[in-house]
């Protein structure tokens, strides 16, 4: 995926650039869509900084295209929402499992309570592991269009 931005400042070899959240994917809007920009619009601000290894020389005022890797709205939604629904049926199978007579849907409640947790914990912090070393990398000039899939 590509989205269009504007460089901000320069540090140590790394480029500050400011882009759009509004962006998104070239099918958000439409039918069948992913619309993550909707859901992101109330949550989040109209634009991020974001730094990306500055291995184009860009300068400040410069408009350029960061190019992020497309897995990785994958693994976000897999860290978000993947093991947490996982976590929550293994959770509700062992508490259900352990449970004495009459008590299996109490345990089972609980067991889905704890595994959800647990799992939306590990999701949380192997997503910020993530966030370190996001695989993007700056191009020269806007494109028509961008935030575009397969970019």
């Amino acid at each position: 995926m590509r989205v269009n931005g504007v460089v901000q400042r320069l540090d140590a070899g790394y480029a500050w650039v400011d882009v759009s959240v509004a962006q998104g994917c070239g099918r958000c809007h439409e039918p069948g869509g992913c619309g993550g920009v909707n859901l992101a619009r109330p949550l989040a601000p109209i634009s991020r900084s974001v730094r990306v290894v500055n291995d184009i020389e860009a300068s400040p005022g410069e408009t350029v295209g960061v190019v992020i890797d497309d897995r990785v709205p994958l693994q976000a939604a897999l860290c978000a929402y993947g093991w947490p629904v996982l976590g929550v049926i293994a959770g509700a199978v062992a508490g259900a499992a352990v449970a004495s007579e009459g008590r299996g849907d109490l345990l089972a409640a609980g067991g889905a309570l704890v595994g959800g947790l647990v799992a939306a914990i590990w999701g949380r912090k192997r997503s910020r592991g993530l966030q370190q070393d996001l695989p993007m990398r700056l191009v020269r000039g806007a494109e028509e269009g961008a935030g575009v899939c397969g970019q």
